[in-house]
């Protein structure tokens, strides 16, 4: 996990459609289906994928969705 300062929300660099996606990551919903439910291209779920990862410094969907579950509670 990224080195965060003391109260600041991990979450809060990303946009809110990166948010959208990543809290369906976290359910283990698939690109496709992730696709579907927010009405874009499956490219775009990648690209928002992508973009998550980087800025939560994570290396794969798994500890996405792992920060996400940490970060929420």
């Amino acid at each position: 996990m990224p080195d965060e300062a003391p109260g600041t929300d991990p979450l809060a660099g990303l946009g809110a459609r990166e948010l959208e996606v990543l809290e369906r990551l976290a359910l283990g919903h698939r690109n496709r289906t992730i696709a579907q439910e927010l009405h874009i291209s499956e490219s775009t779920v990648k690209f928002h994928v992508a973009n998550i990862l980087t800025k939560l410094s994570v290396g794969s969907r798994g500890e996405a969705a792992a920060f996400f579950h940490s970060a929420a509670v």
